[in-house]
């Protein structure tokens, strides 16, 4: 599957509300979200970005948002079943014996497991992510284009002029925006004509990465989700499985005659590459189709702005990282959900314009905790040397689950509670506390197919109470027909959600985070919730 040609079908709008640049799987899944709360988005790319070997994987928290937009069941068609999160397995050779497999400790190992609807095995590769953002963007009536590029913007306090070219023809054309995002990756050209900087880039490592296919036969393990680090003698790689089949990729980190790579990194001959994946995989007579084989910098930095104006970055374009760690995508992939659901507000008048500006100091929180788990690892992997790779998981165990989804939000789209009732939650706390995600917990399954406490929310907002917090549903009920957004109110067993409250009560926003929690009653529950519902809509 294609995105639409430029010239192709119908003719290129005039107007639209939200205009995307980049079709990587952060600019269509943030697309199809705005698509998904009513915002008609188009999205437009130099290239046609379905094309060329998959290149990241998908995390929990990228699949359960993929789900709480209908696509649950389209996950489980798609995806396949790989090792658990964090884990990855030392050997020779990929089809020699594991020397150690290496795992986060348990009770990281064990939350993994279980924080989540999502099985934690799930995974999607990252042209997958993009296929089913496509088709769900183009079902509720957004569009994508190939072989347009932006060439310069102009904004004033009515819209974005932006104008394209096509990359074939040469054709100009000009579509103003209410709002635009530059998912445009980490050499961003809407970055670029923003004069936005990203200061303190810092190179950590000049690798080749190699993209191919081959069938491998059983690992000696009996293993087809491989997640391998290859040690020996003279190579030092990784054998990365990227579809449960017959894709793979891997990293050439360090092998015999590997030049000096101070000043840059000089391709890698085909021969030569086909040479060390044969000997990374531990077969000299595999057949392999070598897609590409890259010379690239892994690098690390945020950009020092993510938005000027009605202009806002996402993705690589907001902030780069090595693979190591393996949330680039999804990371990227959280900021464009963020920013979706208050720009949906924003434009459907459910909100002020206030509202988005919680976005950058918002997503420069994730990034940080993102950022600093790919330099630690990054780091790691580099000084493993003979020591035990266990102690580096265990080290890293807290920053991936803090980076993946267990991060705090500021203030600002946030009511930040009492600090006196009750502390901070920690790293694998599943407490209900405002600028955390909502816990995951089971329910007793409903007709519509509930499971957890997470389809509570689903794609909007909700009021979740204790047993005895009656009073706060029909007052949510009234609040959201005051501010004209969709909310839904429940009630929940005691004991479900710890930290909540029996006769207390949290407002939940469509990203999943805690926004407000009251730990008992009010004396006006109508009056409250509408004020924290002003509050959190910049109204």
């Amino acid at each position: 599957m294609r995105i639409r040609e430029s010239g192709a079908g119908r003719p290129l709008p005039r107007t639209v509300p939200v205009l995307v640049a980049g079709g990587g799987p952060v600019g269509l899944v943030t697309a199809m979200f705005l698509a998904r709360w009513g915002v008609p988005a188009l999205v437009v790319d130099k290239r046609d970005p379905l094309t060329g070997p998959p290149r990241a994987m998908s995390s929990i928290r990228t699949l359960e948002l993929l789900r709480s937009a209908g696509l649950g069941d389209a996950v489980e068609r798609t995806g396949w079943y790989g090792a658990e999160p964090f884990q990855a397995v030392f050997k020779d050779s990929a089809l020699g014996t594991a020397r150690q497999q290496v795992a986060p400790p348990e009770p990281y190992a064990r939350w993994l497991r279980t924080c989540s609807p999502v099985d934690s095995r799930m995974v999607l590769n990252h042209l997958q992510v993009q296929r089913l953002a496509l088709d769900e963007l183009l079902r509720r009536g957004g569009d994508a284009r190939s072989g347009l590029g932006v060439t310069a913007l102009e904004q004033d306090a009515d819209g974005v002029r932006v104008r394209l070219a096509d990359t074939g023809s040469g054709e100009e054309y000009d579509i103003t925006a209410d709002y635009v995002i530059g998912a445009d990756g980490a050499h961003s050209t809407v970055r670029r004509l923003l004069g936005i900087t990203v200061p303190g880039r810092e190179v950590v490592a000049r690798l080749h990465t190699a993209f191919y296919r081959a069938d491998l036969p059983a690992a000696a393990d009996g293993r087809r989700d491989l997640m391998c680090f290859v040690r020996n003698a003279g190579l030092y790689a990784t054998v990365f499985a990227m579809n449960g089949r017959d894709q793979w990729v891997s990293h050439l980190m360090d092998y015999p005659g590997r030049p000096d790579d101070t000043d840059g990194i000089a391709p890698l001959p085909t021969d030569r590459a086909l040479a060390l994946l044969r000997a990374a995989i531990g077969d000299p007579d595999l057949p392999i189709d070598l897609v590409a084989v890259n010379a690239w910098e892994a690098a690390i930095g945020a950009a020092s702005a993510f938005r000027d104006g009605r202009v806002f970055l996402a993705g690589d374009s907001a902030h780069v990282q090595s693979s190591a760690g393996g949330l680039g995508m999804n990371t990227g992939i959280q900021d464009g959900h963020n920013l979706a659901w208050k720009l949906a507000a924003v434009l459907r008048g459910q909100a002020g314009e206030r509202l988005l500006d919680t976005y950058e100091p918002e997503r420069r929180a994730a990034v940080r905790a993102s950022l600093a788990l790919s330099r630690g690892m990054h780091q790691g992997y580099r000084t493993l040397g003979g020591g035990d790779p266990n102690e580096l998981y265990a080290r890293a165990a807290r920053d991936y689950v803090r980076a993946m989804m267990r991060y705090a939000y500021p203030s600002g789209g946030i009511v930040p509670p009492d600090g006196a009732r009750g502390p901070v939650p920690d790293t694998l706390s599943d407490h209900v506390h405002p600028g955390h995600r909502l816990p995951h917990r089971m329910l007793e399954p409903a007709e519509d197919g509930r499971t957890s406490t997470l389809d509570l929310v689903g794609a909007d907002w909700a009021l979740i109470a204790g047993p005895q917090g009656a009073p706060w549903l029909p007052a949510a009920t009234e609040a959201a027909a005051a501010f004209g957004i969709t909310l839904t109110a429940h009630r929940v067993p005691a004991g479900t959600l710890p930290g909540l409250a029996t006769d207390g009560a949290a407002l939940i926003r469509p990203d999943h985070f805690v926004a407000w929690r009251a730990d008992g009653p009010a004396a006006d529950p109508g009056t409250t919730v509408k004020r924290t519902l002003a509050a959190l809509l910049g109204r």
